[in-house]
């Protein structure tokens, strides 16, 4: 039996990431923590963008920047302080803007992410580093509308390849 992995696959377990990340977000604004289900986000991104890099057959240029998106998101993980939260803020606008390039049409989901992406680091900077405790509620929220583009996104394109 073997395996057969495509990028509607990919873009799947992308929703799944999504899905896990906003179910992280609505805990939060009910007062828990299920910061467990935002590592499992952050795996199964990592493994998706690693995933699509080495997809036989693409060309060399597209698998290297499927590898600096890789790249970026370990670095969220690996640098700490205000340059982790700006390398995680690439992440997803980054995916989603080679996916553009690439011809996909998804313009306003990237201009969606993208805007949430900014709105979230500018209240989680705020918030950490700025001293203003008050915001950390709105940026919990901001944290969950940003799941829902994320999702979106993931939706999107995997409906996209469905469709092809």
């Amino acid at each position: 039996m073997k395996l057969k992995f495509t990028h509607k696959t990919w873009y799947f377990f992308l929703l799944c990431a999504a899905a896990a990340s906003m179910l992280n977000g609505f805990a939060v604004l009910g007062g828990m923590d299920f910061s467990f289900l935002e590592m499992i986000a952050f795996c199964i991104t990592g493994i998706t963008v690693l995933f699509l890099a080495a997809e036989k057959g693409s060309p060399a240029k597209e698998k290297r920047n499927y590898f600096c998106v890789f790249v970026v998101l370990m670095l969220s993980y690996v640098v700490n302080g205000w340059a982790a939260y700006i390398c995680s803020a690439l992440v997803w606008p980054a995916l989603l803007g080679l996916e553009y390039q690439k011809g996909k049409p998804i313009q306003r989901q990237l201009q969606l992410v993208g805007a949430a992406e900014v709105l979230h680091l500018m209240f989680v900077l705020l918030t950490v580093y700025g001293g203003m405790t008050n915001l950390s509620f709105w940026a919990n929220l901001l944290w969950v509308l940003l799941a829902c583009a994320r999702g979106w996104a993931a939706l999107s394109l995997y409906k996209m390849q469905e469709d092809a």
